[in-house]
């Protein structure tokens, strides 16, 4: 818990990219009643007004005039004007802005109080250790006292999330969790050949029911007849109402479980959203035991709305304020992976900035390698994580050490 001491009638929070520092420093340091004060660039404009729509429904908030980035007279003027007027105590957080506006701000409120008693708060949120910390001296672990959801870090950039997500309903787990199980060994490779091979080849014949939905018509599907894959064939038989003698896969009488809207949405489960699934589990699976408070599954922007910042994520987690992106696909090419996990990084760091984490969960055979290449070449120590085919069965144990340690 942050000292009263450091909790401030006036806090004026410098607007980088990315909003979240700011919501930190609103939570843990303005009192009750307090004001808080949004000084940010030309450039950083959108955020700020993003900013102060979604903090308006929690505290009083002033937009100030946009100041010139690197013009140390602009901003001292700007601020030391504001400072002067204000009666109580005053904050300044500068996590966000140019180094420029950071340097220039502590100057003018440094100036502006003039020893004035209470002396001016001045605070900055560590990205690296999660810590707040307090000048001269003060510095104090965060990460767990601010919890926002996914959904309210999503609003934060001035864009929601399509109504009804994040998703955390999965669909056939049993049969999930029996091709994790067989991913060791070449059960993935397996079936991923069988899905390229066989059942894109037979989505092409699609036609539509009385009320207009996609179906495949008159489809059947020859089972993967790789003794590896025999648990998991063996479940979708169970799962999908077939008998467990049946040769094929008739997807015209197939009996759809619960939560498949049709038989297009099945094979594009069968084809890779089955592993989406069966990562969400995993982490529902940990997410007490590692202070997750919020997770789910397709984290999409809604397109209907207008705005500059568009989002999607397969699965998706937060532990305090961190955020923990994770891309999933069934391929072991180490070309289409790495430009999986890079889009996943761009992302990530978009939503969450610098404290964010990014996961890859795919078929590649030789993770560990391709996380210290990526590491080293985009300079993200830390910050990536890479799991394989043989890190399938014990994932969610996996990510338990990661969301603890990350």
């Amino acid at each position: 818990m942050i000292p009263e001491a450091y909790r401030t009638d006036h806090l004026l929070l410098l607007v980088g990219t990315n909003p979240l520092p700011n919501l930190v420093a609103a939570e843990l340091l303005l009192k009750e009643n307090g004001t808080l004060y949004l000084v940010y660039s030309t450039e950083t404009a959108p955020v700020a007004d993003n900013l102060k729509k979604y903090l308006l429904a929690r505290y009083k908030v002033q937009l100030l005039p946009a100041v010139k980035a690197t013009d140390a007279q602009d901003i001292e003027t700007t601020l030391e004007k504001l400072v002067r007027g204000l009666a109580g105590s005053i904050g300044l957080h500068y996590t966000g802005g140019t180094k420029a506006m950071a340097v220039h701000a502590y100057r003018a409120v440094e100036k502006a109080r003039g020893g004035k008693t209470p002396a001016p708060v001045f605070s900055y949120l560590d990205a690296t250790t999660f810590e707040l910390r307090v000048d001269p001296a003060y510095h104090e672990k965060v990460l767990l006292e601010v919890k926002p959801t996914l959904r309210e870090l999503v609003a934060l950039h001035g864009n929601p999330l399509r109504p009804r997500l994040p998703d955390k309903t999965t669909i056939l787990l049993p049969a999930a969790i029996a091709l994790a199980q067989a991913a060791p060994g070449g059960g993935l490779r397996v079936w991923r050949d069988w899905c390229d091979k066989i059942l894109r080849q037979d989505q092409i014949h699609t036609g539509r029911d009385w009320r207009g939905n996609t179906i495949l018509k008159g489809v059947t599907l020859s089972w993967p007849d790789d003794p590896i894959l025999n648990e998991v064939v063996a479940t979708l038989k169970s799962e999908l109402g077939l008998s467990l003698m049946a040769k094929d896969l008739p997807l015209s009488v197939v009996q759809l479980p619960r939560g498949l809207q049709d038989l297009k949405h099945l094979c594009k489960w069968l084809d890779g959203e089955w592993l989406e699934h069966y990562v969400l589990a995993q982490v529902e699976a940990v997410a007490d035991q590692c202070g997750v408070h919020d997770y789910g599954m397709t984290l999409k922007t809604d397109e209907k709305q207008a705005a500059d910042f568009r989002f999607e994520f397969d699965v998706a987690a937060i532990r305090g304020y961190q955020l923990f992106g994770i891309s999933c696909t069934t391929s072991s090419d180490k070309s289409l992976v790495k430009s999986k996990l890079f889009e996943a990084f761009i992302r990530a760091r978009q939503l969450g900035g610098d404290e964010a984490r990014v996961g890859l969960v795919c078929g590649y055979t030789d993770p560990h390698s391709l996380e210290q290449e990526l590491s080293q070449s985009w300079d993200a120590q830390g910050k990536i994580k890479v799991f394989g085919a043989d890190d399938l069965p014990d994932l969610a144990e996996k990510l338990a050490a990661w969301f603890q340690t990350a």
